[in-house]
């Protein structure tokens, strides 16, 4: 018996809890002959949840190479050497024990002796999905928006330290520590230079299979993949494509591994099994699948 298209599929889903304060609903439907659980959640929903993120998981937001500052005691001489976090937009402090910041390495430039501190802020993002009624995508993202991909929208806000005349002479900064101490490797500011960015971009979902520790079967992990990239008027265009290389590397390494959608085990949670480990059900054409401004999944269940 062939399967039906994912858009074909109707299911009666049963209306749940929301799965945040913003409002995002989880929609299931138990027994059924293809899967075992349904899910789904519309853009709106997961946009609502990026916004309720930004206040309670700000370190998914604000990715920081930390600058130095100088403890000295009484006589001026230094005791120690703390980290700096400089960032160009306030950030609030997230609630116990949850990070602030992500931490990043600090860059290099050729003939400067000393790395540099930086901070790239996300400030503003939407997701749009497929069939995108809400992020109009530039001309060199090729649109209208494919089947089965999303749209996104950001703006992003970059600030990098000035390299002062003298950074080429590091005396003045490793002089005057206690015996032994390493000498200083990133540059020591108090400010930073900043400006902002905004960005378009569309890319699809990818499923990994991991083992959780203590899980008797791998948990399928739904991750957001890059497609293209665009940065809006910023001149001439060879600046505009070597920043934009970076920022795929950035997004890609550092920013979306972390944006990982544990979208099944959301499902499972919110009808209350504890005892259960939900897998993708196999063999349909798009699981997950991103179509009517929704993610939706279907699921098979382990008890």
């Amino acid at each position: 018996m062939s399967i039906p298209p994912t858009s074909a599929v109707k299911f009666p889903c049963v209306m749940l809890a929301p799965v945040s304060d913003g409002g995002a609903l989880v929609f299931i439907e138990l027994d059924i002959g293809m899967a075992d659980l349904f899910a789904s959640v519309s853009d709106d929903a997961v946009n609502r949840i990026i916004d309720f993120a930004h206040v309670h998981a700000p370190y998914l937001f604000n990715y920081v190479a930390p600058s130095i500052t100088f403890v000295t005691d009484k006589n001026g001489q230094v005791t120690r050497i703390d980290d700096l976090w400089l960032v160009c937009s306030p950030v609030p402090d997230p609630p116990e024990k949850v990070p602030k910041y992500k931490r990043m390495p600090p860059f290099a430039l050729p003939g400067i002796p000393i790395d540099l501190p930086y901070s790239i802020q996300i400030i503003d993002l939407a997701l749009d999905f497929h069939p995108s009624d809400a992020v109009a995508l530039p001309p060199e993202l090729l649109p209208p928006l494919a089947p089965q991909h999303f749209a996104l929208k950001a703006m992003l806000q970059f600030g990098l330290a000035c390299v002062p005349p003298d950074a080429v002479a590091l005396g003045k900064w490793n002089s005057g520590f206690p015996k032994g101490e390493r000498p200083l490797k990133v540059l020591p500011v108090t400010d930073l230079i900043c400006f902002v960015i905004s960005i378009a971009a569309t890319g699809h979902l990818s499923v990994t299979s991991t083992q959780p520790p203590g899980a008797p079967v791998p948990l399928d992990e739904i991750h957001l993949e890059m497609d293209g990239i665009e940065i809006v008027d910023i001149e001439p265009k060879g600046l505009e494509n070597a920043v934009e290389c970076y920022l795929v590397a950035v997004l890609r390494g550092f920013v979306l591994p972390q944006l990982v959608l544990q979208f099944q085990q959301l499902a499972v949670n919110a009808i209350g099994l504890t005892t259960v480990t939900p897998g993708l059900t196999p063999k349909l054409p798009n699981n997950p699948a991103i179509e009517q401004n929704e993610l939706r999944i279907w699921l098979d269940v382990k008890l």
